[in-house]
């Protein structure tokens, strides 16, 4: 579960929903609050308010409620901590009942699960833990060992209107795929798109129809990083042409919509107007890591 942004009814209307069950963990992705918006202030007052709804999460798991904060939450950078469950430490691992979390990358292990607020695009196809839990785009997704949870709530900017989710329970076995529950609260579809199907099962409400026909920029920021990180992780490059990150990103499929070559050669051409490409150019026309990749 995750991305509630200050709110107390979603937490209220899933306490509701799993009423007499009890589950090994609760696991929060993180945007508790709505500080990025509403400020530092605004954020303390809101984790008090929530706090006694988590508690009561807690209460429904055998060993305990793990957390992380979120880009909303400006990663805890604020005068006042959650007094709730455990907190997923940012470097290394934590045990709790018997399993290790991390909020690290690099501390991933065959049998550490990792939790983060952003979806870390370059892991999806190149994960070697036992689980990805995350969140933060309130598109949830899940594919092989990663699993977006969407979001429980979020308020339109522009309207002010609420818009309420779903959270999921999800049986992680030693091997994929798991058994993944999505539980709506709110509004929050599945889609399993025939042309994109092999990029996970979508959850979301923000579309009416698969996420990357309605965007395919969503679809190329994921392809790009996840090919860009596939041929410069362990090896002595940082930087990669347009052919050989094209030929990468085909090769991540099994059978690759027809189109998709084509459209992901365009994207490069305009990648510098994209102001969430997780690549750039380099002053010699090829593509590196750009200085502020939004969720490589």
């Amino acid at each position: 579960m995750g991305d509630h942004h200050g709110d107390t009814e979603s937490l209220r209307r899933l306490l509701d929903d799993v009423n007499g069950e009890t589950f090994d963990f609760a696991v929060h992705v993180g945007d508790f609050t709505n500080a990025v918006r509403q400020g530092r202030q605004a954020a303390v007052r809101q984790l008090r308010e929530v706090e006694p709804y988590l508690e009561r999460i807690a209460d429904r798991t055998r060993h305990d409620l793990v957390w992380v904060y979120g880009n909303r939450d400006y990663f805890g950078d604020f005068e006042y901590d959650l007094q709730v469950g455990t907190r997923i430490p940012k470097e290394g691992c934590v045990r709790v009942g018997g399993q290790r979390f991390t909020n690290s990358p690099a501390a991933v292990e065959s049998d550490v699960i990792l939790v983060t607020h952003m979806e870390t695009w370059r892991l999806l196809d190149h994960f070697n833990g036992r689980a990805h839990l995350c969140g933060n785009t309130h598109l949830g997704r899940y594919k092989g060992r990663r699993l977006n949870s969407g979001f429980l709530q979020y308020t339109h900017r522009e309207t002010g209107e609420q818009t309420f989710g779903g959270y999921f329970v999800v049986e992680i076995t030693e091997t994929p795929p798991f058994d993944v529950e999505m539980r709506c609260i709110g509004n929050l579809n599945r889609f399993e798109c025939d042309r994109h199907r092999e990029r996970g099962v979508q959850f979301q409400s923000a579309f009416e129809e698969c996420m990357y026909c309605a965007d395919s920029r969503i679809l190329m920021r994921e392809m790009t990083a996840s090919a860009f990180y596939g041929l410069t992780h362990g090896a002595n490059r940082g930087t990669v042409t347009d052919r050989m990150l094209a030929d990468a990103a085909v090769d991540l499929w099994d059978e690759p919509p027809v189109e998709f070559r084509g459209q992901f050669e365009t994207y490069l051409d305009g990648i510098e107007t994209d102001r969430y490409a997780p690549l750039a150019r380099t002053g010699d026309g090829k593509l590196a890591l750009a200085d502020e990749s939004y969720a490589y």
